[in-house]
């Protein structure tokens, strides 16, 4: 069974997306800790971060980077991975998180 991250990809579930492109989702938590949660997913899906090839965690890398840069915020935010410690979803993605840059935000929703 797909996962709930596989599915929005796939629009079968709503969602508030903030940068989409053909190896990436970034999407709006939606049970936010901090003005700004984002959550940055890999659309290849993997269980967790040992799981995870080496060049996709260099890929969500440059994306934390490139979140960053369009909030203008790249010297104020934090990134977080669960991994089975508080991982509620079976899909590798980093939280993104910031209490500035929300005023940046702009989201396509679907569904």
């Amino acid at each position: 069974m797909s996962s709930i991250f596989t599915r929005i990809v796939n629009r079968e579930l709503p969602a508030k997306i903030f940068l989409e492109d053909e190896q990436v989702i970034v999407i709006e938590d939606i049970r936010p800790r901090s003005p700004v949660h984002l959550l940055i997913i890999p659309k290849t899906e993997t269980t967790n971060f040992y799981e995870t090839p080496l060049e996709t965690l260099s890929m969500l890398n440059e994306y934390v980077k490139k979140v960053a840069a369009m909030l203008e915020i790249d010297d104020h935010f934090q990134v977080a991975i669960n991994n089975g410690l508080g991982q509620e979803i079976d899909h590798l993605h980093f939280h993104f998180l910031s209490d500035r840059g929300a005023d940046k935000l702009q989201f396509t929703p679907i569904g």
